[in-house]
């Protein structure tokens, strides 16, 4: 059973189930969901994790995959210390007109003035598995400014263009919400939590979840990590980039190319499940829920290398100190080998560990989990730990 009303101008459409749509995308609350970052002042800065801090900040973050908002496709967003996710705009603001900022699309987890200059902040990371983006605040209210009443809530961007809002904790003293949700900033297409909810700061404990409708169904895509070795699988479209098991959603029929690519010391060995095989990338069109699994192998047989060339690879220390001549270096990679080793002839061999996969420059030490035995000849070793 449908309902229609008018709020603010915009037809909004409502279900017995709470459900609101603005044409593009709809709003309903889902299950109580917190997702967090690390929210840590001290951690270092990187391409998945990113922080500010104060009264009227904020930054913009790269993000790792294009991102769909009312039909316009984002590779940045700046978020400030106000609880808003920019897309057009570079700076901070608040308590502005939801449908008609005059700034460009906006997420709006809580619009007021909030600061973040004794504590707290917006922290933003990038998470797998799967993948999304979360903006998470820790925000006085600018009135509370001083008295450490850190509210707490986030914003969850996905791949595939829904939003998720989550809010934890309100202990605010002082507290106004000047409409909050999302907006295309047409005065039209917005879709307000103050309006069908609520205000934010008493919304604690509840979760809202905006999903673009316009593009119509979506299938997800599997992808799951087998072998003894490492690598990562990434998509075109973007939405896939893990090296654990992972997944997406895209739109149905979509055309869609996985590439694998091994980490040091490992082979990527090809597609099983029956959608590709081969080694080359696997390309398929999602006409239904598919599963992908990519296998990598450690590349045993190359982590020995006796120095004069690509002739000279053994899959281990003892069976190439066994073949080698007089005064021969064995190479080896910056990793572990499981291994007893033991050098009884009349020669002189060198150790030489911490190599990368190619043998062109030392990166770290090698292990060897095993005793070394020297009965003859001499053995002299650079970066290697035995244990």
């Amino acid at each position: 059973i449908m309902v229609k009303m008018i709020l603010f101008g915009v037809l909004v459409l409502a279900s017995v189930a709470n459900a609101y749509s603005d044409g593009i995308y709809n709003l309903v609350e889902t299950s109580s969901t917190w997702d967090g970052t690390d929210a840590d002042r001290t951690r270092s800065t990187s391409i998945d994790y990113d922080f500010a801090y104060g009264d009227e900040e904020s930054l913009t973050f790269t993000l790792p995959w294009s991102f769909s908002f009312y039909g316009q496709s984002y590779s940045q967003i700046t978020v400030d210390t106000n609880g808003n996710i920019w897309f057009v705009s570079t700076n901070s603001a608040n308590s502005f007109s939801l449908p008609a900022a005059g700034r460009g699309p906006v997420t709006a987890a809580w619009n007021d003035d909030l600061s973040s200059l004794y504590d707290g902040g917006v922290f933003i990371q990038h998470k797998t598995n799967p993948e999304r983006v979360v903006v998470e605040w820790q925000a006085e209210t600018y009135t509370d400014e001083g008295n450490l009443l850190l509210n707490n809530f986030e914003a969850v961007l996905f791949p595939d263009g829904k939003v998720r809002i989550d809010y934890k904790e309100f202990p605010a003293a002082n507290a106004k919400d000047f409409d909050s949700g999302i907006s295309k900033d047409d005065g039209t297409h917005y879709l307000s939590l103050t309006s069908n909810y609520g205000n934010a700061f008493s919304l604690a404990g509840r979760s809202f979840q905006f999903s673009d409708v316009s593009q119509g169904p979506t299938n997800r895509l599997d992808v799951f990590f087998s072998g003894t070795g490492q690598g990562t699988v990434t998509s075109t479209p973007s939405g896939i980039a893990c090296n654990t098991n992972c997944y997406s959603s895209f739109p149905t029929s979509t055309p869609i190319t996985l590439h694998g690519e091994p980490s040091m010391y490992s082979l990527f060995t090809g597609w099983t499940n029956g959608v590709c095989s081969g080694t080359v990338d696997c390309l398929l069109t999602l006409n239904a829920d598919t599963s992908v699994t990519a296998v990598f192998a450690y590349d045993a047989a190359h982590q020995v290398q006796v120095s004069g060339g690509s002739s000279g690879y053994y899959s281990s220390i003892q069976a190439a100190y066994n073949e080698v001549a007089d005064e021969s270096t064995l190479k080896l990679w910056a990793t572990e080998y499981n291994e007893s080793l033991t050098c009884n002839r009349p020669i002189s061999v060198t150790l030489e560990g911490g190599y990368n996969s190619g043998y062109t420059s030392i990166v770290g030490n090698v292990v060897l989990n095993g005793p070394l035995t020297i009965s003859d000849g001499k053995v002299t070793a650079h970066g290697m730990v035995i244990r």
